[in-house]
């Protein structure tokens, strides 16, 4: 059978008991229990010989250099490693709960991991400094809760920020967009006032001094222009897949999340 649809209709494992909650970082639904093999990375899970891709979180890149020769990042093996430890020290079970999108592009199916005593393993991930909070794919269950968790951990200095504080040479997990280098490329948050806000017939267009932000046109709907015309002249922070183009960084976000003035944290 297809791993697609394999969790999706093993019904018979459902939890009992669970239902939408007020608490953010809780379930929202019945959840689908199931036995994981092993973390392959911060943010991705073998689970049934497929691949599960932790919603709401951007581990450190592990490298990979059989394939594309892609650097990794620093503190990708630890973050790598605690979420083993976190998966053995509950006998590999974990608790999936879907989001409005199930597969990415990758054919991996997208997931909230829960653990039987209520442990939210993304928000495990982000309040102790292993993993960045990232909305993509339409999927903003639990939004709040990894942002809050990701706060706290940087508010405390844990692992990646703890790391961005003692080696800002490093460039990583965060960077001044004035100080960008040509190898500072993948995923980062880089920092920068916003010099100019406008459109085109194919992108949003925010541009920092060094750094162009593009949301294409088929996420439009996800912005409010006029809230990101508001940023002009502000200090902003933005995540994502920074990338050159002409001798410049791009990222390339769908959604608002992506920029600190209009996470949920700071609506």
């Amino acid at each position: 059978m297809n791993i697609r649809f394999i969790l999706i209709l093993l019904t018979g494992w459902f939890a009992g008991g669970l239902t939408a909650h007020a608490d953010d970082c809780a379930p929202q639904s019945d959840l689908i229990w199931v036995k994981a093999t092993y973390a392959q990375s911060g943010d991705t899970v073998i689970i049934q010989d497929g691949r599960f891709r932790l919603i709401g979180i951007q581990a450190p890149q592990i490298p990979r250099k059989q394939k594309f020769n892609t650097p990794g990042q620093p503190l990708a093996k630890e973050a790598q490693t605690f979420l083993n430890k976190l998966l053995a020290n509950n006998n590999q079970e974990v608790g999936v709960e879907y989001d409005a999108t199930k597969v990415d592009k990758f054919n991996r199916q997208l997931a909230h991991l829960f653990l039987r005593d209520g442990t939210n393993v993304q928000k495990a991930m982000l309040e102790n400094g292993y993993a960045l909070a990232f909305t993509s794919n339409q999927n903003s269950l639990h939004e709040r809760c990894y942002f809050q968790a990701e706060q706290e951990a940087r508010n405390q200095r844990y692992q990646l920020w703890d790391l961005a504080e003692k080696y800002p040479e490093l460039h990583y997990p965060i960077v001044t967009s004035t100080e960008l280098r040509r190898e500072d490329d993948g995923f980062r948050i880089i920092r920068g006032k916003v010099e100019k806000v406008d459109k085109s017939s194919t992108n949003y267009i925010v541009n920092l001094d060094t750094t162009g932000i593009r949301v294409p046109k088929r996420h439009w709907d996800q912005f409010d222009y006029t809230s990101l015309k508001k940023l002009e002249g502000k200090e902003i922070e933005v995540r994502g897949a920074g990338f050159l183009y002409k001798g410049a960084m791009f990222v390339v976000i769908d959604n608002p999340n992506a920029i600190n003035l209009l996470n949920p944290l700071n609506r």
